[in-house]
């Protein structure tokens, strides 16, 4: 079994939980977050911290459950996919759960921020969906201060992007479309 905590190292503790209804909860705990938690494995000593490791175990559950709740909603990927699968289902989701996939690559060793360029195949692909966004942010922005001049002109060029592909956009390299 994984450890509960972690979700990484095998569990060497197993503690079973029979609440007053008849429920019983399981919680596997490697030696790592044990010992972290004030927990060895002396039966003697493990008594004084099993209700502390049970709220902590409840708290981690909800936190859990609050991810899977938070989707993205460009593709509707949640952020408990993306903390499992390590995998952001489309770019915004790297702009959205941007704090916490920071901290996920913290837990798994990475400290640094990407600072090399992004492969040329995906240039065009990167460039059309911020473009639009960009676009779509500059329409609202006019529409609200009721320029429609210019909220006509930024209509158009998002017109003129739905009708062009993403993989059909090689000629734009990554350069700004708009006035």
């Amino acid at each position: 079994m994984v450890c509960d905590f972690c979700h990484e190292r095998e569990a060497v503790i197993y503690m079973e939980q029979a609440a007053a209804d008849g429920q019983r909860r399981k919680i596997h705990i490697c030696l790592e977050c044990a010992m972290e938690r004030g927990i060895s494995p002396d039966p003697k000593s493990i008594e004084s911290s099993i209700g502390s490791l049970f709220k902590e175990l409840a708290e981690a559950s909800r936190k859990i459950a609050e991810d899977v709740n938070k989707r993205c909603p460009v593709c509707g990927t949640s952020l408990g996919e993306i903390r499992t699968g390590k995998n952001a289902g489309c770019p915004e989701c790297y702009a959205i759960f941007k704090n916490d996939i920071r901290k996920i690559l913290e837990n798994s060793g990475v400290k640094e921020l990407f600072k090399g360029t992004m492969p040329s195949r995906l240039s065009s692909v990167r460039s059309v969906l911020t473009d639009r966004i960009i676009l779509q942010n500059k329409l609202n922005s006019a529409l609200e201060k009721e320029d429609y001049e210019k909220a006509a002109v930024y209509r158009d060029y998002l017109k003129t992007l739905e009708k062009n592909p993403v993989a059909g956009a090689e000629d734009h390299q990554g350069g700004e479309i708009v006035p």
